[in-house]
């Protein structure tokens, strides 16, 4: 059976999309937008790339988009407060049913809440997950500011006494998202996270999704992909129907 799948979508373009099939629209499929709050097409590429097995596997619509107006990565504090904007922007206009925000940093997750029902940040549902497999887990990320930035966002959940550690690769995202590159540093720091008593592993970057596999073969650990977590957490949304009070 064919799914649509989109990419690469500006906000402010008309989007030629394929139709769903009958029998995908009969059994109540909707529409899950995964948006990479960043202007690089080559991290919206990657992300589509590393969420096929899961697009293939849903009845739901899946379309991948990032937003042209943004700084092509978000790595300082001036990039994320300006992704936050975008990302409220995009959540007023958006006809999606579920709406998931791409970067590490979750940039206007929490006031994208208020404006629709279903709003996944990719950090958060990364964190949730690697408590279903293991004690302690340990982040992969791009540099300092981002750590700061995830230790403020661990706080707020009440999660910092299961971090083991958050360690950065000192990366632009441009650089992590270039495996040849990033391999081996990424392992590095992977396997120094490890020793600081992590038993899960998760990718600080939307664009580091691609390390995934080859990264748990080569330390033998769980390696969490956020971006594929946030779109399970969504898909769970959609499916079984959760709704949040009104």
């Amino acid at each position: 059976m064919r799914r649509s799948i989109i990419i690469s979508a500006k906000p402010t373009q008309a989007v030629k999309r394929l139709a769903l099939p009958p029998a995908a629209r009969q059994s109540g499929a909707m529409q899950i937008e995964v948006l990479n709050p960043n202007s690089s097409k080559s991290v919206t590429a990657s992300i589509r790339t590393c969420l096929a097995p899961q697009i293939a596997a849903t009845p739901h619509e899946v379309i991948c988009t990032e937003i042209a107006a943004a700084p092509e990565g978000s790595e300082t504090d001036a990039d994320v407060a300006l992704a936050a904007k975008l990302v409220g922007d995009r959540a007023r206009a958006a006809t999606s049913d579920a709406l998931v925000v791409a970067c590490f940093s979750d940039p206007g997750v929490a006031n994208s809440r208020t404006l629709r029902p279903v709003v996944i940040g990719i950090a958060e549902a990364a964190y949730y997950a690697a408590l279903q497999l293991g004690d302690r887990f340990g982040v992969i990320s791009l540099g300092p500011a981002s750590i700061r930035r995830h230790a403020r966002h661990i706080d707020e959940l009440g999660l910092t006494g299961r971090l083991a550690g958050d360690r950065a690769v000192d990366l632009s995202v441009a650089e992590a998202n270039a495996p040849e590159r990033a391999a081996g540093r990424i392992a590095e720091v992977g396997q120094t996270l490890l020793k600081d008593g992590a038993d899960v592993l998760i990718l600080g970057c939307a664009g580091m999704g691609h390390q995934r596999m080859s990264l748990q073969d080569r330390l033998g650990c769980p390696v969490i992909d956020p971006v594929q977590a946030g779109l399970a957490a969504a898909i769970t949304v959609l499916d079984l129907n959760y709704r949040r009070p009104a």
